[in-house]
């Protein structure tokens, strides 16, 4: 049975909301409507088919800009003997797409939400201005002009790396005409955008214990202010091995840096507001505003896939080594809890993108394991499969996770294999 999708559209005639998807399908990923079919799937046809197709042809030129003309290939095919009229979409450049008699609002601009054609919020229309126009948020020339550098020049002073005006023109904080770009502002020490923090007493919002805002300042001033506040409301544990103590923190302090790099990096500057941070008993959550960039799944960056709406700021933060490699943040933070009981989790919103970064909880198997070398200095894999009461391969890959993290050593060989806790 036919149905319609993120992709297909099935119509028994050719009727007025026909414009509409055409609109929708040309402002997301292309498409194909299909005129002559019955709600049941079933082929119904089109009579004076090419009377019917000049009228298709008629109603997406007299009702669509801009001219969608060489994005639409309407079509004559027969199926089961009866003509039917297949309308291929492309996506289009010039986005947004919208009926002529409500222009580029959200009563005239479409878009397609899986099976379903829908209006177009004035953030999604502002976006498809942005991407057309190729005309970015940090390009732009920033309205403050007197913009000062101290906090930066330090940072990059610090680093041993030059920051004159030269330098400034090369990362894109000054344009071609010797103006500050938005760049600018966002590294200066006049930066409008803050975080916002908040410590609450239980697993929910309705009492808090603490709140703290960093001060406006270079983005770099508010990496450090928020990581040092997080740092201080991070538990930390400390356990003696062998003759080494061991701190352990609730939550991996690497996967905070890489969140708050993400978070500032990644942003949609151009939705006024701050960044949020809300620090829970069990988990810590991190609200950055403007979801993903377009293009890339929650699957993609997962993997690694990079592409930032501010691609000169991570740039920056690059060159200051804040970042190792351009996609890497994300991966890196799921290694970190790849043994824990809880992993993070990752929900996007149109305007949004939320991290939540669960209270890291170790495997109940390595407390099993690590308590039993505490105590019995050795074990062999035998011991460790009756400990678990496991089998083989079980107990193979935890104790080869477990070596790979750094938490045993293995010793011997073949048979005579042992396992020890890691000094």
């Amino acid at each position: 049975m036919m149905q319609n999708s993120d992709k297909y559209e099935f119509k028994r005639e050719i009727i007025d909301s026909l414009v509409k998807e055409v609109i929708a399908f040309c402002n997301t990923n292309g498409g194909t409507i299909i005129i002559g079919y019955n709600d049941d799937g079933s082929v119904y046809g089109v009579e004076n088919v090419r009377k019917e197709l000049d009228k298709v042809s008629s109603k997406l030129h007299d009702n669509i800009e801009p001219d969608i003309s060489f994005l639409v290939a309407p079509r004559i095919e027969q199926q089961e003997g009866k003509d039917i009229i297949i309308v291929e979409v492309l996506q289009g450049t010039g986005k947004p797409y919208y009926l002529k008699s409500k222009g580029m609002t959200p009563e005239g601009v479409y878009i397609r939400l899986g099976a379903t054609t829908q209006h177009a919020t004035n953030e999604i229309i502002r976006q498809m201005i942005i991407e057309t126009s190729g005309i970015t948020f940090e390009k732009n020339i920033s309205v403050n002009q007197d913009l000062t550098f101290v906090y930066a020049d330090r940072v990059f002073k610090e680093k041993g790396i030059a920051f004159g005006n030269n330098e400034k023109k090369t990362l894109g904080i000054i344009n071609e005409k010797g103006k500050y770009t938005n760049l600018g502002l966002l590294l200066s020490d006049e930066c409008p955008y803050t975080i916002k923090m908040a410590v609450y007493t239980d697993t929910s919002k309705k009492e808090f214990l603490d709140m703290k805002e960093t001060s406006k300042g270079s983005l770099l001033q508010q990496l450090e202010e928020a990581e040092n506040y997080l740092k201080l409301n991070n538990k930390i544990s400390g356990k003696i091995q062998g003759m080494e103590r061991i701190d352990t923190y609730d939550y991996p302090l690497e996967s905070i840096r890489e969140i708050l790099l993400n978070c500032i990096g990644h942003r949609d500057y151009e939705i006024p507001g701050s960044t949020l941070v809300h620090i829970f008993t069990d988990r810590i959550e991190f609200l950055s505003l403007g979801g993903l960039v377009k293009g890339l799944t929650i699957e993609d960056i997962k993997l690694g896939s990079s592409s930032s709406r501010n691609p000169k700021l991570i740039n920056v933060f690059h060159r200051l080594g804040l970042v190792e490699a351009y996609g890497s943040g994300i991966p890196r933070m799921l290694e970190l809890y790849k043994n824990s009981d809880k992993v993070p989790e990752i929900q996007v919103a149109p305007n949004s993108f939320l991290v939540i970064l669960p209270k890291m909880v170790m495997k109940k198997e390595y407390s099993v394991i690590i308590k039993y070398l505490e105590e019995n200095k050795v074990a062999s894999r035998e011991d460790i499969e009756k400990l678990l009461d496991s089998k083989k391969t079980l107990t193979v890959n935890i104790l080869k996770e477990m070596a790979q993290r750094n938490i045993i050593v293995k010793e011997g060989k073949s048979r005579d294999v042992i396992y020890k806790l890691k000094n």
